[in-house]
């Protein structure tokens, strides 16, 4: 039984936001006790906890829990039930509104499930290389087009435009192009044909940008940044060279910034969407591995990456961007600094400052306010936080390792002190949570309770019945 207290050592600091003023006086880390969490049994009796929401595959073998989406307050993912294979499944969170959608494969086999997006209270998917989609009933779940079989798969890059599904479709007559579905069978067809004939322009990367649809295309032998406009005519936005490959892109208002590599090198840039708008922010070829950018994030009109160990923010323009804090001096691992995550006016992280582990980070965007939040396996172990989610702005969930209860779900409310949220695992053993997603009014994720398997579970996000 999970004892009913919190005990917490080592605070000099409550871990809240701060101001300003007062993150300029702050000492930096190095120089202060961190919020050290020592042992967290526990939230008190009174306040709703983790629960296991149905033993899928029943018995010791997980159920493979996937592709967690939410669908206008359902919860769509793919499950395995030791009977089906891996197919689609829904929850509304209770064990009698958690079940399988379709077979879609019958039998035991597996579904080539991938790419779960919402259209419209509705969830478009790949599976293989047919487009379907589903209402959540058996009876609405249907395969709308069979795409050609090619060395790339497709239906693929599923992303939703103006109420309907852009993707990239593959035929025989136009290779790999633009297309779009409006959720029937005859309006699953081919929106552009950037490059004419068969050759195909592997559009990818779609986002949206002031009512135009931009993306990346392969043209005359070499990448490009495109819009569509009014769905009659492609405008280049930029030549990214012949190597290139957008990883990132994060629209901040009317500017979309986009993370691409550049022969391997991490390159940041801008655009208004307008030809001759574009503008390199950064660009490093000092950088071994390109997967050292690996976040774009927003916070009061600033984005945030980062740089091997280094966090960096820009306004848009060149002048603007500009290192923020240096982690780990002279570290060149990407894994340093990962999952930025925004929570009310600070920036959560994981890091490594090789002095505490890999432990909770927070930013306010100046260096002395970059600073170690919570160590919460004191010492130099690591907790190694991950999977990062906002709620709200005002609560964000993860998985760490305090070093006494193994690897569990974790709850920090608006700059709060972390606390477990539930030791799903008794002891040291680790229940390993992963794919934290909000759907409804409940905080979905896999985990493995040591009996059951992984599986699915879920916490209310919010704990009204919790005194604090």
């Amino acid at each position: 039984m999970v004892a009913p207290f919190v005990l917490v050592l080592g605070l000099t600091h409550c871990g809240g936001p701060l101001s300003e003023s007062e993150s300029e006086s702050q000492p930096p880390a190095s120089e202060t006790e961190a919020l050290a969490v020592a042992e967290v049994a526990a939230l008190r009796d009174s306040c709703p906890r983790a629960r296991l929401i149905e033993d899928i595959n029943e018995g010791p073998d997980p159920s493979t829990i996937a592709n967690l989406t939410d669908v206008d307050g359902t919860l769509f993912f793919t499950a395995d039930d030791g009977k089906h294979g891996v197919e689609l499944w829904r929850s509304d969170g209770t064990r009698g509104g958690t079940r399988l959608v379709k077979d879609i494969t019958p039998g035991t086999a597996d579904s080539d499930i991938r790419e779960l997006t919402e259209v419209k209270g509705k969830v478009f998917f790949a599976v293989g290389s047919e487009l379907w989609k589903s209402d959540g009933t058996e009876r609405g779940t249907m395969r709308l087009k069979t795409f050609e079989v090619g060395l790339i798969p497709a239906p693929q890059f599923l992303f939703e435009y103006r109420g309907k599904l852009v993707f990239q479709g593959l035929d025989a007559e136009h290779g790999a192009e633009v297309w779009e579905s409006d959720g029937t069978s005859r309006g699953t067809k081919l929106l552009f044909d950037v490059n004419p004939g068969p050759g195909g322009s592997a559009p990818r990367s779609f986002t949206e940008l002031e009512g135009d649809l931009v993306f990346q295309v392969n043209t005359d032998a070499t990448v490009k940044l495109v819009k569509l406009e009014d769905r009659k005519r492609v405008v280049e936005l930029a030549d990214l060279g012949d190597e290139s490959n957008i990883r990132k892109t994060l629209v901040e208002g009317s500017r979309l910034f986009i993370y691409y590599t550049d022969e391997g090198d991490p390159v940041v840039a801008v655009t208004t969407g307008r030809p001759g708008s574009f503008q390199i922010l950064f660009s490093s070829p000092r950088i071994i591995s390109a997967r050292s950018v690996r976040d774009l994030v927003a916070l009061e009109g600033k984005v945030y990456f980062q740089v091997n160990a280094e966090l960096w923010v820009t306004n848009g323009t060149v002048s603007g961007t500009r290192r923020v804090k240096d982690i780990l001096p002279g570290g060149e691992d990407n894994e340093v600094l990962l999952f930025l995550t925004v929570l009310s006016d600070r920036l959560y992280f994981s890091a490594n400052d090789g002095v505490h582990g890999r432990e909770l980070w927070v930013s306010d965007g100046t260096e002395r306010g970059t600073r170690l939040f919570a160590d919460i396996n004191p010492g130099s172990a690591s907790s190694s936080p991950t999977d990062l989610l906002s709620v709200h702005n005002s609560k964000m969930f993860f998985a760490a390792d305090d070093g006494v209860h193994g690897r569990e779900p974790w709850k920090l409310h608006r700059g709060e002190r972390p606390m477990l949220l539930m030791d799903i695992a008794p002891g040291r053993a680790s229940s390993s949570p992963r794919g934290f997603i909000r759907s409804d009014d409940e905080i979905f994720f896999a985990a493995d309770d040591g009996h059951s398997g992984e599986e699915l579970w879920a916490t209310p996000k919010e704990h009204r019945d919790c005194h604090r």
